[in-house]
């Protein structure tokens, strides 16, 4: 479902996502820094009247789709992301993502895999705070977490519907020190 928009700043965002795309863009390291860069561009642009802003507010919702591309088949994802939420170690196949945040704070930890074991050490950790985006590359494993009580308002571009993609994914007693 597209909650689309009447929010010139989405819309712009939108169009310059649309007039980017490639054929191989859903793989391509090259796009996901570009729409990275038009997401901090937008967030920065928007405004806390924004429906989309009221919206997730009001409903606290874990998750919708903001933005279906039918032509190329990204994806525009906003969540309300609770205090103190974290969820587990998991990769985007052989695609790509842009995690943002549009209000509060939020952590990506970023892990190493061992094939041999398989289990995942954490590399590092993204912190980001309204206007921040970040790029996850295909095959990088990473989870997120709000590190505090107050909630976040998180954006999440997928480079393609996941929902048929073979994907890692990992269990807490699978993380190493």
């Amino acid at each position: 479902m597209n909650k689309q928009a009447k929010d010139p700043a989405q819309q712009h965002y939108i169009a310059a996502v649309h007039d980017l795309w490639q054929p191989d863009s859903a793989t391509d390291p090259d796009t996901a820094n570009r729409v990275r860069q038009l997401m901090s561009e937008w967030l920065h642009s928007t405004t806390p009247d924004t429906a989309w802003v009221r919206t997730l507010k009001a409903e606290k919702s874990s998750g919708f789709s903001l933005y279906t591309d039918s032509d190329h088949g990204f994806i525009q994802m906003n969540h309300y992301h609770a205090g103190f939420r974290t969820n587990t170690p998991h990769d985007h196949g052989p695609y790509w993502v842009v995690y943002g945040v549009y209000e509060g704070e939020v952590e990506i930890l970023v892990y190493i895999h061992n094939a041999a074991s398989n289990t995942v050490r954490l590399d590092r950790i993204d912190r980001l705070k309204g206007g921040d985006a970040v790029a996850y590359l295909p095959g990088e494993i990473h989870s997120t977490r709000v590190p505090t009580p107050e909630p976040a308002l998180v954006l999440r571009f997928l480079s393609t519907d996941l929902s048929q993609v073979p994907r890692q994914r990992f269990t807490p007693e699978q993380i190493v020190a």
